[in-house]
């Protein structure tokens, strides 16, 4: 990212940048608060280490002052940024409902997760970003485990199931992982390096076994 005085003789799509100022980008904010100056925000394309002079694209201007823009390239969203957002845990769901299943049956998971759009700041500026849940990470309380770009479905689409040997009360955690991209005063969409965990709610389940057993047939 670029940040340059709102100044003809600075878009890099017209001419080597050289960061000067004139006096149209002092009036563009004359009735700011503070003594700030109109400043234009490049971005150049995803990837791109060193864009060329054609490769920049405005993507927003701002009222600052210069010691907000020492600096000529904003840092990027980083992931930590990311993981401090207040990503929307995964909503468990449990079949048989009820807080209670049978040993040896496949009791079916699954989790409700959509991805969500947040508004933040970097660095004073407006940033975007949309998380997207990739992976679901199931912790069955008996040392079972399972993790899977699939939700899971309620029954009869049961895709994400696990069978408990024994009875005894377990405790279902569910972690689910996102990745995200991020957008900077409107401009292009970059993806954030790396992944958010958020767990859910731990989820009591009670194992019990269950019997068969012959009755005698009342009829005469």
């Amino acid at each position: 990212m670029r940040i340059v005085p709102a100044c003809e003789e600075n878009d890099p799509a017209l001419t080597e940048p050289v960061n000067a100022l004139c006096p149209e980008a002092v009036i563009l904010c004359q009735k700011t608060p503070e003594p700030d100056v109109m400043y234009w925000i490049f971005t150049g394309p995803p990837g791109v280490a060193e864009p060329g002079r054609f490769q920049w694209e405005r993507t927003g201007q701002r009222c600052m002052r210069e010691t907000e823009t020492r600096s000529p390239d904003l840092p990027a969203f980083t992931v930590e940024d990311f993981r401090r957002l207040p990503l929307p845990e995964g909503r468990v769901r449990v079949q048989p409902p009820g807080g209670q299943t049978l040993v040896n049956i496949s009791t079916n998971v699954f989790a409700l997760a959509k991805p969500v759009t947040l508004p933040t700041t970097l660095l004073g500026f407006p940033v975007s970003v949309r998380a997207r849940p990739v992976e679901y990470r199931w912790a069955f309380g008996d040392g079972g485990r399972l993790a899977t770009s699939d939700p899971g479905h309620p029954y009869p689409d049961m895709t994400t199931t696990h069978v408990y040997r024994s009875a005894g009360r377990r405790r279902l955690v569910l972690t689910t992982v996102y990745e995200g991209e991020y957008s900077v005063s409107g401009g292009p969409w970059l993806p954030v390096e790396g992944q958010a965990m958020v767990v859910s709610p731990v989820v009591e389940i009670d194992v019990l076994e269950a019997s068969s057993h012959l009755v005698a047939d009342l009829l005469t």
